[in-house]
């Protein structure tokens, strides 16, 4: 359980003011940052009650699609358990870059779901932050919930901060995932890899909405499936939950040995899967390939982790003693990665040309690089073959005139490194002691 003197961060980069309630929080955004206070406009139901007379005299009421040039503060108190987790874009809400109607509005969505689950929904979801409490607050929620519900679209597939929540949720925390595809378009490979891997099925409600009756059966539609992923969670835990009562034992008088409680049980799941995420993230003393300059990438040791601006201290092996703080993002674990950590659209670092070192300055070595994945192809021995090009160029102010210089990579898996997400980091360092 969350503890009632628990301090959470406000989530706009730069504000450092923490809060302990929903009130203290909408209080502080709406007067600080500019956001309203004003609840969802919800879409009335098929059966809507009895209206009240009307009154010639009276001014209309707004249309429900019209919308303040305030952000409104959707807010979960994270002071509460809740069941799901709503990720989505703020590109396809209201006023947004790709808003197409308040039939496919994650914002509406989210508030009609409201109505029978108890979801979170980020009150603020401004892309990554350079602050481990970003991230922190939402894996904090993340690994709370039972299903993770992901609002699909173009631009949510586009977003590096969505792909990242997608990924923690599915591959880190193993979370069952219902991926709603509520925008038309083309949805980025990456996303599509996690779909196919996970081999889920995805609610389909990107087709046009002529009518509130429609948008409200395939809402009906949307809050069985969820409840179905619920029901089947809490079989599972359940089942967990009675294979460690030891049947064979004779409980003692005044000794309770019955089997572990609901909680008991889920801390123990939440235990293996933090030891698992440990494992792909580096830790002090770690071997790993880290950005120096101009999106070059060298090998290196981990000296600390730095939560408030999401850096590494790191020690290069060629004794270099500029670029030493790197992002997180840019470093990765000099191991081989799993197989399913590799697919197309794998954002990845692999090696191409050489360097020379510089007597009294550095040693001479390899020489790594960004990139994705856009093509796998099993090989002989269990390989799996990557090709792939890379994701900087000259006009992101990266040197491309070195020796061995091509746009192109293919190389074996084994040969890549692949950073962690950040939600790992923040998750494996919070929980230890």
């Amino acid at each position: 359980m969350f503890s009632s003197k628990a301090n959470f961060s406000c989530g706009i980069p730069g504000c450092s003011y923490k809060f302990k309630s929903g009130v203290d929080h909408i209080e502080h955004l709406t007067a600080h940052h500019g956001f309203s206070s004003s609840p969802l406009p919800l879409l009335p139901s098929t059966s809507p009650a009895r209206p009240a007379p009307s009154t010639p005299s009276a001014p209309s009421a707004p249309p429900a699609e019209a919308s303040s040039s305030c952000p409104t503060v959707i807010f979960q108190d994270p002071t509460l358990e809740h069941d799901i987790y709503i990720s989505y874009c703020p590109d396809n809400c209201s006023g947004g870059s790709a808003f197409t109607s308040r039939y496919h509005d994650p914002n509406q969505i989210a508030a009609v779901l409201s109505k029978t689950f108890k979801p979170w929904v980020a009150s603020v979801c401004l892309g990554p932050s350079h602050s481990g409490d970003f991230y922190e607050d939402r894996a904090l929620h993340l690994k709370k919930v039972k299903v993770f519900v992901a609002l699909i679209s173009p631009e949510y597939s586009n977003s590096d901060q969505c792909k990242m929540e997608y990924q923690f949720a599915l591959l880190s925390l193993k979370k069952p995932v219902l991926p709603v595809i509520i925008g038309p378009g083309k949805i980025n490979d990456t996303i599509e890899s996690y779909i196919e891997q996970d081999g889920r099925i995805p609610f389909k409600m990107d087709s046009p909405v002529r009518n509130e009756a429609e948008f409200n059966e395939r809402m009906e539609y949307l809050a069985d499936a969820i409840k179905k992923m619920i029901s089947s969670v809490n079989t599972d835990r359940e089942t967990q939950r009675l294979h460690h009562l030891n049947i064979t034992e004779e409980p003692r008088a005044g000794v309770g040995n019955g089997p572990p409680s609901y909680e008991q049980a889920l801390t123990q799941e939440q235990s293996r899967v933090v030891e698992d995420i440990r494992e792909r993230v580096p830790q002090v003393g770690d071997r790993v390939i880290a950005h120096w300059l101009q999106h070059s990438y060298f090998t290196a040791k981990i000296v600390k982790y730095i939560k408030s601006s999401m850096k590494f201290e790191i020690r290069w092996d060629d004794q270099d003693e500029s670029g030493r703080f790197p992002d997180v993002t840019m470093v990765a674990l000099d191991k081989v990665p799993e197989r399913w950590e590799v697919s197309v659209g794998s954002r990845v670092f692999f090696p191409q040309g050489q360097y020379c070192g510089q007597e009294g300055v550095r040693t001479g070595g390899g020489r790594y690089h960004e990139g994705i994945v856009t093509k796998t192809e099993p090989c002989s021995g269990n390989r799996l073959r990557c090709h792939g090009h890379h994701l900087k160029g000259a006009s992101d102010d990266k040197w491309v005139t070195y020796q061995g210089y091509n746009y192109t990579f293919c190389c074996f898996s084994d040969d890549l490194r692949v950073a962690p997400n950040p939600y790992n980091v923040t998750h494996a360092y919070s929980n230890m002691s």
